[in-house]
């Protein structure tokens, strides 16, 4: 992910573009259209009505369309309804926020135009702000726009935002050969101290080789997948997004979960993520009927923790949390911890 001062450098690199290569109106018809888009959003963010509605059409067919952090979908149609949207949110959160409007950022633009229709796309960098109305991070922007007698004016606002920026635990953005290209502060500060995670200038690599090897396996094996693949479906409610893989560390024989995704068409690794882990263990305890005892020993055992300390964690003597650990393996049909972990993350949510 580019960070705002290469957003910054990015954004005058295309506006030099934009300014230089193209002669006569066109050129001129495009500066209009990227001033305008610039204009609503800093008339949005300083809750400046008026500026805002001189930016829109003014006509039924106004559409707004956006994919909002969480899997939200949002739709608003018709100029009425967006105006009492927007005049409902200016009155809820009337404090104007003219700080983040110069911090937000725009690149990778694109604009066709044909006519008195226009059609833009743009990637959007917005800053960590405390207002509502800051989407952190990237957003892909589309916008449709029409020619009226006063000017270009938007008719209909498209963005899908990613969520990399509202993620607490450590998540790291890399491409298929490990490039370390981002990584959230959690990650900045928990990945030094990681039993099998390491970071070797800009790439991210295991503490052994061949843990190394099926981590580059598992990232070319997700960069690879498509929608279809990995969405959300009914026969896959979780998508096939999500995928574990357990590295040893240097000092240790333990075995330590990471997870490889894909969220946001990004690349990324993680660790600490205990939302996906007891999304598994959900679906262990369903498939091996695990009664509520197995379940928390399993979910100690997951976490890299070995007997007398997760005894201690759950209140219990040793020999019973060893009973609960026989009886997993039992159920699991696995003989040690290490078999044990794979087999509950390997699990393929049921269909």
């Amino acid at each position: 992910m580019l960070d705002a001062k290469d957003a910054t450098s990015d954004a005058r690199r295309i506006g030099a573009v934009k300014k230089g290569d193209f002669m006569g109106d066109e050129q001129v018809e495009r500066q209009l259209i990227m001033d305008l888009i610039e204009r609503e959003c800093t008339a949005y963010l300083n809750r400046d009505y008026e500026t805002w509605e001189g930016c829109i059409l003014k006509e039924d067919r106004l559409r707004r369309l956006g994919a909002l952090t969480g899997g939200i979908m949002h739709y608003v149609e018709g100029f009425a309804a967006q105006v009492l949207m927007i005049k409902e949110m200016f009155a809820l959160h009337p404090v104007p926020n003219p700080e983040s409007a110069v911090e937000y950022k725009r690149s990778n633009w694109s604009i066709q135009i044909g006519g008195d229709m226009a059609w833009a796309s743009f990637d959007q960098y917005g800053p960590h702000a405390a207002d509502p109305f800051v989407t952190a991070g990237l957003s892909h922007q589309v916008r449709i726009l029409e020619k009226q007698s006063d000017g270009w004016k938007i008719a209909l606002f498209g963005h899908g935002d990613t969520s990399l920026e509202y993620i607490e635990y450590p998540v790291i953005r890399i491409d298929e050969r490990l490039n370390i290209l981002w990584m959230n502060e959690s990650a900045k500060l928990e990945l030094p101290s990681h039993p099998a995670l390491r970071k070797s200038g800009a790439r991210l690599h295991s503490a052994r080789l061949g843990d190394t090897d099926r981590l580059r396996a598992v990232a070319t094996e997700m960069s690879e997948l498509n929608i279809i693949d990995y969405r959300p479906s009914m026969n896959n409610p979780r998508g096939a997004g999500n995928q574990p893989v357990l590295l040893e560390g240097e000092d240790d024989a333990k075995q330590h979960v990471v997870w490889v995704s894909k969220q946001d068409e990004l690349l990324i690794v993680s660790f600490n993520d205990v939302q996906s882990a007891e999304h598994q263990l959900e679906y262990a305890q369903t498939l091996f009927s695990l009664s509520p005892a197995q379940l928390r020993l399993a979910s100690l055992v997951l976490e890299g923790l070995d007997m007398p300390t997760s005894a201690e964690r759950l209140g219990i003597s040793l020999n019973t949390a060893k009973t609960h650990l026989q009886r997993l393996f039992d159920k699991t049909g696995t003989r040690s911890q290490s078999a044990l972990v794979a087999r509950l993350l390997g699990i393929v949510p049921p269909t």
